[in-house]
């Protein structure tokens, strides 16, 4: 059986337990707090996957880290995975819990990408702005990338719009060398 199916699986059994058991918003918050592990630290998913570390080893390590953190249901799925050797399927099983909660609760996935830090004022607009135009609600994620010199990259599940400062400028570059031709 492919990773898709068994996290898939493990994700839909879990969003509807949470849901029937009217913990679901207790749930997705864990589900995302252990998302963002994965994304802040690689060595979370190495622990996980590795064949050299114990399952002992791994169940106190999930234990120091979520037992009191997280509502028990969650904690319940993660010393699941890790009795059926489970474990490496943890990020994609976030991942489509994630994707599933947004689309049965009807929200779209945004990223703002900016050259700067932006005030709570300016993402309440980019929020605004998204929900007129998408008509649903929005989970907006934001991060800075100095790279981009200023401006912003808007990124709203599969579409994206490039109004950075370097995005321009390496279009400018482009025309120019096109026209020198």
């Amino acid at each position: 059986m492919d990773e898709g199916k068994i996290a898939g699986r493990y994700a839909k059994a879990l969003l509807g337990l949470a849901r029937e058991k009217q913990v679901i918003e207790l749930v997705r918050a864990d589900i995302e707090m252990i998302h963002y592990f994965f994304e802040i630290d690689p060595r979370f998913n190495q622990m996980l996957v590795s064949p050299v570390i114990k399952t002992k080893e791994k169940v106190v390590f999930m234990e120091a880290v979520f037992l009191k953190n997280t509502n028990p249901m969650t904690y319940s799925l993660l010393m699941l995975l890790l009795a059926n050797h489970r474990e490496s399927y943890l990020k994609s099983i976030t991942k489509i819990f994630l994707d599933s909660y947004r689309k049965e609760t009807g929200f779209k996935k945004a990223k703002l990408i900016s050259a700067v830090e932006i005030d709570q004022s300016t993402v309440g607009q980019f929020k605004t702005l998204i929900r007129k135009h998408f008509n649903s609600e929005v989970d907006l994620t934001c991060s800075v990338n100095s790279e981009l010199i200023g401006g912003f990259i808007l990124q709203v599940e599969d579409q994206q719009i490039d109004a950075s400062v370097s995005a321009k400028l390496k279009k400018l570059k482009k025309e120019l060398l096109e026209s020198q031709k």
